[in-house]
Order: structure tokens, then sequence, then C-alpha cells
């Protein structure tokens, strides 16, 4: 996320705050989100940081045709979602 957060920033203020999982889990039970789903969104950070994330695949292009586009792309493209 803090990848995300560094390219975002470059096009639109932004502030990001790392939580380990421990702060993440008392931020969710703080805003009111059920034990269970604070520890299910805990288990999908985890998943998504420690696997899907960190696997580099050619599934967009074999799907689509097209090389995937970057992160700056993508945000560029959907700037207007995060002024919202």
């Amino acid at each position: 996320m803090n990848q995300v957060a560094e390219e975002l920033a470059r096009l639109h203020p932004v502030t990001y705050v790392h939580r380990s999982p421990a702060e993440q889990r008392e931020a969710l039970l703080g805003a009111g989100l059920s034990l269970f789903v604070a520890d299910l969104l805990i288990g999908l950070d985890q998943m998504f940081r420690e696997s899907v994330i960190a696997e580099t695949t050619s599934t967009v292009k074999e799907l689509t045709g097209k090389a995937p586009r970057s992160l700056t792309e993508w945000l560029t493209d959907n700037l207007n979602v995060f002024r919202a």
C-alpha cells in the first residue's frame, strides 16, 4: 500500500499511515466493525500482502490481449474516484 500512496500523492494530496495488524484490528473495531469482520479483513490484508500482490503474472495480457497498465497510469485515469 505504501507504493500506491506514494504514487497517488504525486497526483493528489494523500496521507498514508501504516498500521500493524494489531493496530488495524483496533481501528476497525473502533470504527464499529464486528470482531468477525475485523479479523476477516486483517486476514485478507495478510493474504494479499504475502501472496497475491507479491506475485507477478501474465494474466491480464492473456485475458485481454493488452499489456497491463502501470499503477501510475491507472491512478491517473481514475483520479476522480479519489477526489470524491
